[in-house]
This record gives C-alpha cells, sequence and structure tokens, in this order.
C-alpha cells in the first residue's frame, strides 16, 4: 500500500474541501436563479395597504370631489379593510351626519361598516356605545341608531349581544327598569336583530310574556311544538311538602307565607318546583288557591344575560307568567307565547300567606 507524505496528504485535504465549498456555491447560485420571482401585490392588497391615507384624505377635505373618489375607489377594491382604516369610521361619521341628508362621507362610512370585522367594525361599536350610554342616562336617537345597527354588517352579532344583555333582558325581568327610552331604542332595535337572527329566542319570549315593549310581540315566530302534556317537577325547595301542589290532586295543599325565607327568595319565592333538565316549551298554566299571588317562570340563559344564580353557576330571567286572585277555584293564566327553556316555577305571596291547593303546568319536555 502507498504511502503519501503529510503534507501531500494535507494538500489533498485542503483541495477537497476547497472542491466541496466550490460545489455548494454555485449549485445553490443555480437554485436561486430556478426559483420564480415573488409574486407582485395584487391589486386589492395595494388598496387595503393605501386605503388609510384615501380616508384620511377625505376626512381632511370632506368637499374634495377627488378626495372622495379617490377614498371610494380604494375601499371599492379593498374587501377586508384593516384595522387602522376602520378605525376612521368615527371621523367619517362626525362630518357626515345622518341629519344633513346622505352626505359622501356617508356613503363610504356605510361600506366600511358593511366590510370592517368584528371587534373593529365603526357601526357595531357605535351602537355599543349608544347603549351603554343610554344605560347611563345619556340620550340618544333611536332611529338614527337603527341605521347603524342596520349597517354593522360582521359585526351585527356583537352589537346585537349588546342589546340582548342591556335591553332585552331587562325587559324580561318582573320589575319595571327600562325607561321610557330604553323600551322605544330596544323597539327600534331589536327588530333588526331579529332578521339577523340575532336575537335568542327564550329572552325574547319571555320579554313578551313580561309585556312592556309591545314591538316585541310581532318579532315571536311560534314553530309548531310536540303534544302538551302536564309537566311535573322534578324537586320542589323553599317550603316543605311543597310538592303537595304538584301532584295533581286538589285535596291536598300547603300554606305559603310572604316573608322572605332566605337568599334565595328572589329566585325560589316561598315555594320553588324545579325541573331539570329545564322544560322546553310552557304552554298555559292554571292555579287553584286561597289568597292572591304571582308564579314567576325563570327562563334559563346565556351567560351574562338577567340575573345570576350562583349555586347554579347559570344566568336566568324570570318574568311574572301569572297573577291569581286566589278565590278558591281553578284560574287560567293565559300566555301570549309560549316560555321557552323555564327551570322552575316560583311562587310569591301577595299578602301575609296563602294556600297553595294545585298548580297544573303544561307544555313539552
Amino acid at each position: 500500500m502507498r504511502r503519501f507524505p503529510l503534507r501531500t496528504l494535507l494538500l489533498m485535504t485542503l483541495a477537497l474541501v476547497a472542491f466541496v465549498r466550490l460545489y455548494f456555491i454555485t449549485h445553490r447560485g443555480e437554485r436561486r436563479a430556478e426559483s420564480p420571482p415573488p409574486a407582485p401585490a395584487s391589486a386589492s392588497d395595494q388598496a387595503c395597504r393605501t386605503l388609510e391615507r384615501a380616508l384620511e384624505g377625505a376626512v381632511r377635505a370632506p368637499g374634495n370631489p377627488a378626495a372622495f373618489t379617490r377614498a371610494r375607489q380604494q375601499l371599492d377594491a379593498c374587501p377586508k379593510p384593516p384595522v387602522r382604516a376602520c378605525e376612521l369610521g368615527p371621523a367619517l361619521d362626525a362630518r357626515s351626519q345622518l341629519e344633513a341628508g346622505a352626505p359622501p362621507l356617508r356613503e363610504l362610512l356605510e361600506t366600511l361598516c358593511q366590510r370592517c370585522q368584528a371587534g373593529a367594525n365603526p357601526c357595531a361599536s357605535h351602537v355599543t356605545r349608544a347603549v351603554l350610554g343610554l344605560m347611563a342616562g345619556r340620550p340618544t336617537d333611536s332611529s338614527n341608531l337603527r341605521w347603524y345597527l342596520e349597517h354593522a354588517g360582521p359585526g351585527t352579532p356583537e352589537a346585537c349581544t349588546e342589546v340582548s344583555r342591556a335591553l332585552l333582558a331587562p325587559a324580561a325581568l318582573p320589575q319595571d327598569s327600562l325607561t321610557d327610552a330604553q323600551k322605544e331604542t330596544l323597539g327600534q332595535l331589536a327588530p333588526v336583530c331579529a332578521k339577523a337572527g340575532q336575537l335568542p329566542a327564550n329572552v325574547l319570549h319571555a320579554a313578551v310574556v313580561r309585556g312592556g315593549v309591545p314591538a316585541l310581540t310581532q318579532l315571536v315566530q311560534e314553530k309548531p311544538a310536540g303534544e302538551s302534556a302536564v309537566l311535573k317537577p322534578d324537586r320542589t325547595a323553599g317550603t316543605p311538602g311543597g310538592e303537595k301542589s304538584f301532584d295533581g290532586q286538589e285535596t291536598t295543599s300547603v300554606t305559603l307565607a310572604a316573608k322572605p325565607q332566605g337568599e334565595r327568595w328572589e329566585k325560589d319565592g316561598a315555594l320553588s318546583a324545579v325541573f331539570e333538565p329545564p322544560v322546553h316549551q310552557l304552554s298555559a298554566l292554571r292555579v287553584r288557591a286561597n289568597g292572591p299571588g304571582t308564579l314567576r317562570a325563570a327562563v334559563r340563559t346565556g351567560d351574562g344575560l338577567g340575573k345570576h344564580d350562583p349555586d347554579s353557576k347559570t344566568s336566568f330571567v324570570d318574568p311574572v307568567a301569572c297573577r291569581f286572585k286566589g278565590t278558591g277555584q281553578w284560574e287560567t293564566c293565559a300566555l301570549p307565547v309560549p316560555l321557552l327553556d323555564v327551570e322552575a316555577l316560583s311562587v310569591f305571596p301577595e299578602k301575609d300567606t296563602l294556600t297553595l291547593s294545585e298548580v297544573e303546568a303544561r307544555g313539552t319536555r
């Protein structure tokens, strides 16, 4: 076997390293030459990048036709405006008030609202701020507010969630907590949310049963229900022996006191019939008692709608479903619309005591 001198081996190694390095440099250059050049930005991407600047120009010069035309062209070419462009919505709004008719900048705001995503939608944000302001006592023009909701586009669910939380759910509580201005605003906005499928049906039905906002009644779309039957509660809470008033026997009864008996009085009253899981639909009620009182129906709702039950960690509204005189004979309570997702029926005496013989609830589970 031939042996090379150390110096020769070193030179051969260096040559090999140089060859390998040259090989990789050459082929890397070839690969780069073969790679296609980066694609140019699309027209819509370019329009979206310059939209903010174009809108700012229209805001600074609201009477300049050229500035409006430039902004109109950029907006038409940008299907998903960036957040910074959407943030110019209030500035467009301030320079194109509805009271002035339909100035050109109003067109820009309308299109911007119909394209800006939830969380950055100027029309949805306007509705949310106005509703919160209304709850704090600040006046608003409800008919103008409807325009913003009608044009909220992707922000409609966000705006209607606030309408449901701040206005619709309070309209379904036993106490009349809404002012006339708040009821008027709810009457203007609820049809828009209902048309968009963004009103919770169970809260809407509860508000109609509660009464107080007539415009809500026409929004209810009744669906055919299954065969109605007498509903038996899974348990009763409150006064001991309360199950006697839901056993289907008129000869048994329980005496209820009007005095609050604990922290759960606000929901359970003197006696509560609990349905687990909630009843799908409650369609009719009748009561036999001696002494006047009311029946409230606790309707299970989504988080943040109505009252909060700390024990079950759920939310609910509880409209008065029945007022009875307590004549000792059967009294029928007509419901204008069925109540949905009813988790309890609670009895509240109006005087010191009442003797409750029987409560009959009919519906579907």
